[in-house]
């Protein structure tokens, strides 16, 4: 780290976080020299703030507590961008009273009116959709196994419910279509995989060290690819009654095929492996739409409309 305004406010961040400091420690944090790190405390001190420092082994430096930290330097603008990604990540974690907490800690620093604009707009918007929750503790796992390229053991179950042990290279965690992934290096197998974070369970960040792979970079943009509809045990075609601009957004997501076969009728293709879970999203479409393909997704729509009506008592709409 070069800049000496982004060491001072790391090094004021430090401070707060530890009671005293040994000298080489600090310096090594910052990766500094010694002597760099006494300028950098001394620039703290010329912006008021008191840092103790005792010489000789046992001592080092210490901010001198009831001190309060500057205001956080942001305009309105990038306050409220802050904001909404912590509000998103509140949804996407199984804790979220975690992104809350950082949220009312932001707000305690920011300058009034910054704080005001971003309550305001919190206030005035629902994320709670956001995405699918993850487990807060998998996804710290996985990007710690990604960052210090150490490699991972977790329990997994695919797309079908077969259990397995994994034992990866973890090369990039992300988010696409609401569902968090992490792309990796399955060592066993000796092949790349993409395995979602929903379907992990006892994840453990192991002491083996791994090398990034040559063919890394090609790897990680195939595993962005969509699922093939083959790779599904079943096809569902749908008849859906729609101008095609007007089709729900998840219809585009993964390897699905959407086509208009005249002004206001398209045709939807996807996949599933679960008739009972497609019929369940599938009654989410707001249009009109009929099954043509496959026979077990419309058995159990069928099922599942019947269950509806006689959850609504049996009752049936005029039309």
């Amino acid at each position: 780290m070069t800049d000496p305004t982004s060491r001072a406010l790391k090094l004021l961040s430090l401070l707060g976080h530890r009671p005293v400091w040994p000298g080489p420690v600090l310096a090594a944090e910052l990766g500094v020299t010694p002597r760099t790190l006494r300028r950098d405390v001394d620039r703290l001190r010329n912006l008021g703030y008191t840092v103790d420092a005792e010489p000789g082994q046992g001592g080092g430096y210490a901010l001198r507590r009831g001190q309060a930290l500057p205001a956080l330097s942001l305009d309105e603008d990038e306050a409220l961008a802050v904001n909404v990604a912590l509000a998103a990540a509140a949804g996407y974690l199984t804790d979220a009273h975690a992104g809350q907490r950082a949220l009312a800690k932001i707000d305690a620093v920011l300058p009034p009116a910054a704080r005001a604009r971003a309550q305001e707009t919190r206030a005035a918007t629902d994320l709670s959709g956001a995405g699918m929750a993850v487990d807060s503790a998998i996804l710290a796992a996985c990007a710690d196994g990604t960052r210090r390229r150490r490699r991972l053991r977790f329990s997994y179950v695919d797309r079908r419910g077969r259990h397995s042990e994994r034992w990866v290279e973890p090369h990039q965690v992300s988010c696409r279509g609401q569902v968090w992934y992490l792309a990796a290096y399955d060592v066993a197998r000796e092949a790349w995989r993409s395995f979602r974070l929903d379907r992990m369970a006892e994840v453990r960040v192991g002491d083996w060290v791994f090398r990034r792979r040559p063919d890394a970079a090609e790897a990680l943009e195939r595993t962005l690819d969509p699922v093939p509809l083959e790779a599904y045990e079943h096809e569902v075609v749908l008849h859906v009654r729609c101008p095609i601009e007007s089709a729900p957004d998840f219809m585009t997501w993964d390897g699905a095929i959407l086509r208009e076969l005249e002004p206001g009728l398209c045709e939807y293709v996807t996949g599933t492996d679960d008739p009972e879970e497609a019929a369940s999203w599938l009654t989410g479409i707001e249009y009109e739409f009929t099954v043509i393909e496959n026979p077990e997704v419309r058995e159990a729509l069928a099922e599942l409309g019947e269950r509806l009506l006689r959850a609504a008592g049996g009752a049936r709409r005029e039309v």
